[in-house]
């Protein structure tokens, strides 16, 4: 009777150990299929996908670094005999500190980029909750490291000395990722205009020289108020709708295509190498007649 029972559970056993294995393989391929998915949807917008990817990893590198600086320093409280030094320990919990900025900074980089991709009319699944989770996360373990803090005090390691030091250098690392933000999104801004030749002249936008078969040519003006900014990374096309349609600003020839329809009206210009595009000039300058 005892065999035959034990020989019920080994099967109950295998069939759980199976029916996990199965279940984590389809979890494997649901992931996997919509990662595929999503290349196939974002196309041009690749790079950001992989920014996004990027951030979401170095939080989860964080994450586990702060896991382990935690155990370093609840071992050091809970064995008598191998205390670490006070200064040990504090260095650890600036360590911490630096990780859990390094993450705002992160979740705050994924909020952004998942701004940018619903201003292009693309949504990732989950996306939105993942950096919910995220900044979950985050405020659970700053509660965390807060308790960690108190619990070394009553233990009479002092901390109170490093709470300014890491609050400031909080703040310069704060300050460094904004800036950073702010010179990527300077440099990936650009600026473009679509006008009669008469109008554009008449700005000062562009000039004729020569005497037979004038060109045009960039003006001198340095003003961009009359100008669209856009994001190069979102830009691909830009609506036109004239005919005899110049190009006056320097773009190589085949990054870009001129798009007409049945009676020669250049619908729009659609941008096909977005890199080599705006290489020569962040500033794009379409004439027509």
């Amino acid at each position: 009777m005892k065999s035959a029972i034990f020989q019920l559970m080994a099967v109950a056993a295998i069939a759980a150990l199976a029916f996990t294995s199965c279940v984590s393989k389809q979890s494997a391929v649901r992931v996997e299929n919509q990662r595929d998915s999503l290349a196939v949807v974002v196309g041009e917008k690749d790079s950001l996908i992989h920014l996004i990817f990027d951030d979401i990893n170095a939080i989860s590198e964080n994450l586990a670094l702060i896991k382990s600086r935690e155990n370093l320093i609840t071992v050091a409280g809970e064995s008598e005999g191998s205390r670490r030094p006070v200064e040990e320990i504090n260095n650890d919990i600036a360590a911490i500190d630096r990780l859990l900025q390094e993450n705002k900074a992160k979740i705050a980089s994924l909020q952004r980029s998942a701004a940018l991709l619903r201003k292009a009319n693309l949504r990732i699944d989950g996306l939105e909750k993942m950096i919910a989770d995220l900044n979950q996360q985050l405020a659970d373990k700053k509660s965390e490291v807060d308790q960690l803090r108190e619990n070394l005090a009553q233990m009479g390691l002092q901390v109170e000395s490093l709470t300014e030091e890491v609050a400031q250098s909080s703040a310069r690392i704060e300050d460094l990722s904004s800036e950073k933000v702010e010179l990527q999104n300077q440099l990936h801004t650009v600026y473009y205009i679509v006008g009669s030749e008469k109008e554009l002249r008449d700005a000062q936008i562009i000039n004729k020289q020569g005497f037979i078969g004038r060109t045009l040519t960039v003006g001198a003006t340095g003003n961009l108020d009359s100008f669209t900014a856009a994001d190069s990374r979102l830009l691909a096309e830009i609506p036109v709708g004239h005919k005899r349609v110049t190009v006056v600003s320097s773009h190589p020839e085949d990054s870009y295509e001129l798009v007409a329809n049945a009676d020669k009206t250049v619908e729009k210009l659609l941008i096909t190498d977005s890199a080599r595009f705006w290489e020569s000039s962040k500033i794009l300058i379409i004439s027509y007649k």
